[in-house]
């Protein structure tokens, strides 16, 4: 069991998370930039999540000030809101070469095709990790997993370069659920031609990935379960 690198990353200045609702992608997404944060990066961490299933970046603000990075959040005027706002300086940040940008995208079609628009920004410089829990609902085979994907690259106008397994069940979560989450995933990782780069674990869990064959992430968990419904 080996710890994921974060520096394999960095050959690319923009991290998309993106998943299906409830996958845990803005969790990855904070922790990649505590991660980066903590290795002396300069991180902004992007709150793009047009779609409020549950929770957001910005409803947790007061949960991150003190790690360091730095945050772009919509306006807190419409921060209750389910319209399409992005934080108002999101052009600028973007486009700023200093820092290492993480968004966290909506997902579903909606909240991938709404960064559509900003692509040129960093098309040129991106990876785009898919994030899965084969324990939520859309993502629980392999054939809804390629299913899933497709609609937040066709909707995003961008490819997956990574997948992420992040299959759990918070607390009750065993051994043999993350296996099984594993072989599903590597059949779409076969089938794609696109990596595991990582399996998220809880930091306090990390004896139940013994014998995965793939790097793990530990995660500080900041988002409470989302109840399946």
């Amino acid at each position: 069991m080996k710890e994921f690198d974060i520096e394999k990353l960095l050959n690319k200045r923009t991290q998309l998370i993106t998943g299906r609702i409830g996958s845990g992608k803005t969790e990855v997404a904070i922790n990649l930039a505590i991660k980066l944060n903590d290795k002396g990066h300069r991180v902004e961490l992007f709150d793009m999540d047009l779609v409020k299933p549950y929770i957001r970046i910005r409803d947790i603000e007061d949960k991150l000030i003190n790690y360091g990075f730095d945050m772009v959040l919509p306006p807190p005027l419409t921060r209750s809101l389910d319209v399409p706002v992005f934080p108002s300086d999101v052009i600028s940040k973007l486009m700023d070469k200093e820092s290492f940008h993480i968004l966290d995208v909506g997902g579903d079609a909606y909240g991938a095709g709404s960064i559509a628009q900003f692509r040129k920004l960093f098309e040129d410089s991106y990876n785009m990790l898919f994030i899965v829990n084969t324990r939520r609902p859309y993502t629980e085979t392999k054939e809804q997993i390629l299913k899933e994907i497709n609609t937040i690259e066709n909707a995003s106008k961008l490819k997956t370069t990574h997948l992420v397994l992040n299959t759990n069940l918070r607390w009750d979560t065993t051994k043999e659920i993350i296996e099984e989450g594993f072989k599903i995933l590597k059949e779409v990782s076969e089938e794609l031609n696109i990596p595991i780069i990582f399996l998220c674990i809880d930091e306090r869990r990390k004896d139940l990935a013994d014998g995965i064959e793939v790097d793990i992430f530990p995660l500080k968990l900041f988002v409470s379960p989302i109840p399946i419904q």
